[in-house]
Parts: C-alpha cells; structure tokens; sequence
C-alpha cells in the first residue's frame, strides 16, 4: 500500500507523523517548536481535537489524538499548511517543508491507549537524545508529570484518559513512569517494526468495527456522546451572542464601511474561525468581506489585539464563556 488510507468517523483516535522533506530539519530551534503547539492548541480550538501525545524531534513529529467529529483531514491540512507558512516566512524560506502527506494510523485506543504514548515517548530515547523520556523537553511525557504534581499545563492536552487508566491513584506517578521508561514488546513492538505500518493498529474485533462504520458512512456527530462537548455553535447563534455582548442588532454588527472599525464584526470572524472552524472562504462569504485573504487579514490582526489583553480580551473570553453553556 503506496498512501496511508484516510479512515475518518466520530471519535477515532490516531497516531499522526510526518517527516521533513529530503529528512530536512521542520524544528530548527525552539520558537519553531513553540509555533508548533500553538497551533496544535488552535486545531483544539477550532476542531476540538483532544490531543493525548506528542513528541517533536528535529525532523519530524509524532502526535496522538481524537477527533469528537471526523474531521482528520481538515485538522491536518490547518496543521501542516500552516505550520509551513510559518516556517518559510520566519526562515525566509519557500516551497513544500515535509516530505508529503502525513502518516495516520487509527489506533484501538481501548487496548493500546497506552503502548501509542509510551511509543512515542520513548522516540528521544531510541534516538539517542535522553537517556530517560522525561527528560525531553518536546514531548508530553513531561507534561504528564505536572499534571501529576499538580501543576498547570497546556489546557489543549487530555492527560485525564491516560492517567484514569492506573488504577492506583497514591501510586500513578510511579506506575506512568515505569510505563514510559519500559522497552515497546509484543503487538506493539510487532506493529511498529514492520517497515510499512499499517492503517489500523488494533485487534481483529476493532478491525471488523472500524470496516462497519466505514460501511454506514458519516454519522452526525450529534449521535456520539463523546463529540456532544465540542459540537459547534451555528452561525446565527454567534451573531445572537456577540450582538449580547457587544450590545449590537444583527444589522449594526453586520454592518461593513470602508474605512470604518467594527470591532463587534471582527470578533464575531475570529469567533466563527478560531472557534468554529469555518473555512475563510466562508467567513468572506457570510460576512460579504470579499476575498478570503481579506477576510484572513482582519482575523488575524483582530487575534492578536485579542491576545494583547485589554476590553478586546474581557469581551472575547464573555464571547467564549456563553459558547460553551
């Protein structure tokens, strides 16, 4: 099989990589590597992606999450598309920065949960790079320990799914790190060495379920339980609230002069994007901006003064706090 198959339903969960083109390095120093989270925190955002793991060598990535909504490709696309605009621009460099489309393979999370973490974990370690995965500074095994200890971490990492699975909640940080440190053996060891791994990594039950729920094709994600939390507002309800907050009509908020600030329609684009995953071309559309790179200018400027803090910020996280009732 020459192309990874694109396997995509409610709830799957996968294991992502890519790798440089020609092996060329994609993280060259670490606000390289920042810019990568960031935007993994975005696909969070935007798609409610939940991400389990991740590792960042200098070549290439390892990620592992769910998808509540079937929307891999899409997430992808942002991910690496952006990614690699942001690197070109920073390294004043041009053209494609991996060496193709990514590598995805549908993971039976129920039985391998933790095998795919401590796999990809343990890359620094199979590389060379640390003598222990808690030791990397580029992974989520870390970031697992502050979880653990209490501390605050990336609000986009879903560490809750791994760490239920030890039982012993006096002993987990002993029992994750036993876990992370141990060598890859049986079926996981068996899958990863094979030379070209296969789309699925799970049992033959999990493979047979996976074939049906091709078969029924796409379901509404509002048939899923585990997608209920990350189901998106329509449009007209985020008008509804950013007029709330803003303390506009549908026609004042709407409203666009050459010219003229509208500052409740810009958050109300940021909003539809950075939340809601609308494509620019349909912010444009909706928002009868013009082009789409018109409309990804303004979202962008808008972004930042509402990560500079200020009334913009306080209005924002209103904004998000009345989403997510």
């Amino acid at each position: 099989m020459s192309r990874p198959l694109r396997i995509e339903y409610p709830s799957a969960y996968y294991h992502v990589m890519n790798r440089g083109l020609t092996r060329q390095k994609v993280f060259k120093d670490r606000s390289d590597r920042e810019r990568f989270l960031t935007l993994l925190g975005e696909c969070h955002e935007m798609w409610g992606i939940r991400v389990i793991a991740y590792c960042l060598m200098d070549t290439h990535y390892h990620l592992f999450f769910q998808t509540p909504e079937a929307n891999l490709s899409r997430v992808m696309r942002h991910l690496d598309g952006v990614y690699t605009q942001r690197f070109n621009r920073n390294h004043k460099k041009d053209g494609p920065l991996f060496r193709g489309r990514y590598k995805a393979i549908v993971v039976d999370a129920e039985e391998y949960l933790l095998a795919v973490t401590r796999y990809i974990h343990h890359n620094p370690v199979e590389a060379g790079l640390t003598r222990s995965p808690e030791f990397y500074e580029w992974s989520s095994c870390r970031i697992y320990l502050q979880a653990l200890d209490g501390r605050k971490i990336f609000p986009w990492l879903e560490v809750k799914q791994l760490l239920d699975r030890f039982s012993d909640r006096k002993n987990r940080k002993t029992e994750f790190m036993e876990l992370m440190k141990s060598k890859t053996e049986g079926a996981e060891k068996e899958f990863y060495e094979k030379k070209r791994w296969p789309p699925v990594f799970g049992t033959d039950d999990f493979i047979q379920k996976i074939k049906k729920e091709i078969k029924k094709g796409r379901r509404d994600p509002k048939e899923i339980p585990e997608a209920k939390p990350f189901l998106k507002p329509d449009f007209q309800t985020i008008l509804k609230i950013v007029g709330k907050v803003y303390r506009m009509n549908h026609e004042a908020l709407m409203r666009h002069r050459r010219g003229e600030r509208n500052e409740g329609r810009a958050v109300a684009m940021v909003v539809c994007r950075r939340l809601c995953g609308m494509k620019l071309e349909e912010v444009a559309r909706v928002f009868g901006q013009g082009g789409y790179s018109t409309a990804g200018s303004m979202i962008w400027k808008t972004m930042k003064e509402i990560d500079g803090g200020g009334e913009i910020t306080k209005r924002y996280a209103q904004i998000r706090h009345l989403l997510d009732k």
